[in-house]
């Protein structure tokens, strides 16, 4: 990757670490399907204006599916079932790992051995954090975000099969998918009075936080995101999303005064260094230049070797 892709996928990281806080933030005010139904509500807002990407409704409505409704509902079922809302951030990162098996069985994608080593650092990064949230867990909660974090996989598998269109289009129409579902699972679980009562009085900063999900982490770090995993291998951009809760544990420290440790900085540290493993490329000399160079070296003089 150049180092302006790998500056963006910082950056989209950064945003998506920002994100639970203010998801965390909004859910005080708002059920967590009815956040999702409304995120994804105001992301395919641009859909009136937005021209329909040039890829098969099959298509956006297998995104949609994917990348919104068993997503996102998966993730907050398993956080309804007792799986802590900063280690389901965390565990949902497995989806690097996911993507890189999806890979080897879609496209036969060879993995080199410094990625492997890489995502096994930074893997060894994430257990230290989830050592240190390991209270904050169920089997049957920490069985619904691994599936969450196989449905983000498959999503990667299908930003890389949609070629060279406009991926802020395609995240726009893929959002148009989620709203319908959510919403009436937010009609089933909290019944119409809590939903009513919600929008109705959410806060101004409950708003906020709702457009921050989707206008910037939707429109702005999803996009980026699509259009990096449409450029390179979908495993060399996926290991990146293990800096997502590093970065979420940087800004609940700011911000919601969460201390941060000396083990959650032992943990980013081999993240980074694991980050920086995978994306190592060794230079070789290309084969044609090989052959092109040995066909200007002097031929060895038969005649001369012979009577010598």
């Amino acid at each position: 990757m150049s180092l302006r892709h790998i500056l963006m996928a910082i950056f989209i990281a950064t945003i998506w670490g920002f994100n639970f806080i203010a998801v965390k933030v909004g859910l005080n005010e708002m059920p967590p399907y009815l956040y999702g139904a409304g995120r994804f509500f105001i992301a395919a807002l641009p859909f009136v204006f937005v021209p329909k990407p040039a890829v098969s409704w099959p298509l956006i409505l297998a995104v949609g599916i994917t990348s919104g409704v068993l997503k996102f509902t998966l993730m907050f079922m398993g956080i309804h079932y007792g799986m802590g809302a900063g280690l389901a951030s965390l565990v949902l990162q497995s989806q690097a790992f996911f993507t890189v098996l999806f890979c080897v069985l879609v496209f036969k994608s060879r993995i080199r051995f410094n990625q492997v080593m890489g995502m096994l650092i930074a893997a060894a990064g994430m257990m230290l954090i989830g050592w240190k949230m390991q209270a904050q867990s169920s089997v049957l909660g920490f069985s619904l975000i691994i599936a969450a974090a196989v449905s983000w996989g498959i999503v990667n598998i299908l930003y890389r099969k949609v070629g060279q269109v406009d991926m802020f289009a395609l995240t726009v129409w893929s959002s148009v998918v989620p709203p319908i579902p959510m919403l009436c699972l937010s009609l089933y679980c909290d019944g119409y009075e809590a939903v009513a009562t919600c929008l109705t009085s959410m806060s101004a900063l409950g708003w906020i936080c709702l457009a921050y999900t989707a206008c910037i982490s939707s429109w702005v770090a999803t996009t980026l995101w699509a259009v990096l995993i449409r450029s390179y291998d979908p495993q060399r951009v996926a290991p990146f999303s293990m800096l997502v809760p590093v970065f979420g544990m940087g800004f609940a420290s700011l911000f919601l005064d969460e201390r941060l440790t000396l083990l959650t900085g032992v943990a980013a540290i081999l993240i980074f260094t694991g980050l920086i493993i995978t994306q190592w490329r060794s230079k070789k000399i290309p084969r044609k230049v090989i052959i092109a160079d040995a066909k200007t070296l002097p031929l060895p003089d038969l005649e001369h070797q012979k009577a010598a």
